[in-house]
């Protein structure tokens, strides 16, 4: 009887802890993280003030822990698939984290887009970058590259370059797809293309689609 009481007390635990940081993504993304109270958090998710305490101790600490316990989820199942024997591994890489951000584009937004804090940020950006160092340090030296750069600040200059396109892609209309991300940051920063990935249309102005009010890139054709 215990351990079924204990059971069914640490399910509540975690459907009121869900509840508590899928209700503060909605309202940062409604309203910016700035404008928002803990009192907003409880009145939209008809909880207590207290309840709040028990699972968090301020509002960045529950936009944290949605990020931190998705995203070492995705890091550990990223590790158990990916065979550091493959070539390219980094493109590979690449395309997780964008796939991952495809699917979770309101917990990215709020961390890299503009409703966000800059301390949350940071903190996501230390985060990644502590993930691509210990990549990095993994994955076999290509043989065609003699790297002089330090793995800290190889990792430092991914984690940049990534954040900002997370932001811009997330933020501004377009119909890139993971996929054409990953390829086109892969080619940029190793300046060869990544191995079976989509041509990326780069020419021309973005233009409206009107099915989902993103936009499209012209074809090159």
């Amino acid at each position: 009887m215990d351990t079924i009481l204990r059971s069914r007390h640490e399910r509540r635990r975690l459907q009121t802890r869900a509840l508590l940081i899928r209700t503060t993504l909605q309202l940062v993304l409604e309203k910016g993280y700035d404008a928002i109270l803990v009192q907003d958090i409880t009145d939209r998710a008809d909880l207590g003030r207290g309840t709040f305490y028990l699972h968090f101790k301020d509002k960045e600490e529950v936009v944290w822990a949605a990020f931190r316990d998705l995203f070492e989820e995705f890091e550990q199942e990223s590790h158990r698939k990916l065979d550091r024997r493959m070539p390219q591994v980094e493109y590979f890489g690449l395309l997780n984290v964008f796939g991952h951000a495809d699917k979770n584009r309101d917990l990215y937004r709020v961390m890299f887009g503009g409703k966000g804090s800059a301390v949350l940020t940071g903190r996501a950006q230390d985060f990644l970058a502590n993930a691509f160092l210990y990549d990095i340090r993994r994955a076999p030296e290509p043989p065609e590259i003699d790297f002089h750069i330090p793995e800290e600040i190889e990792a430092q200059i991914v984690t940049g370059v990534i954040s900002r396109l997370l932001f811009w892609w997330l933020e501004t209309p377009n119909s890139y797809s993971p996929e054409q991300m990953a390829a086109m940051t892969y080619e940029a920063l190793y300046r060869k293309s990544p191995p079976d990935s989509p041509e990326p249309q780069r020419t021309g102005a973005l233009t409206e689609s009107p099915q989902e009010g993103r936009a499209s890139a012209p074809s090159t054709g």
